[in-house]
């Protein structure tokens, strides 16, 4: 059986409970974001560049937009 991250959220939270385990993860995700904001960044154009090049050679009726 695989474990989804729903098998390991509590099942009875309280309204206060629910509301500061959704904002320690929103803050948590925050932290992580700034903290990691250059190598994000520098993966994200790298990855967008490599799409370009790789667009370049498809026919018209194969790119996504």
């Amino acid at each position: 059986m695989k474990t989804t991250i729903r098998d390991l959220l509590p099942e009875e939270l309280s309204d206060e409970g629910a509301y500061h385990l959704i904002n320690f993860f929103m803050n948590l995700a925050l932290e992580l974001e700034s903290y990691y904001f250059a190598q994000i960044r520098r993966y994200v154009n790298n990855d967008m560049m490599n799409r370009s090049d790789s667009f370049q050679n498809e026919p018209d009726d194969k790119l996504p937009f």
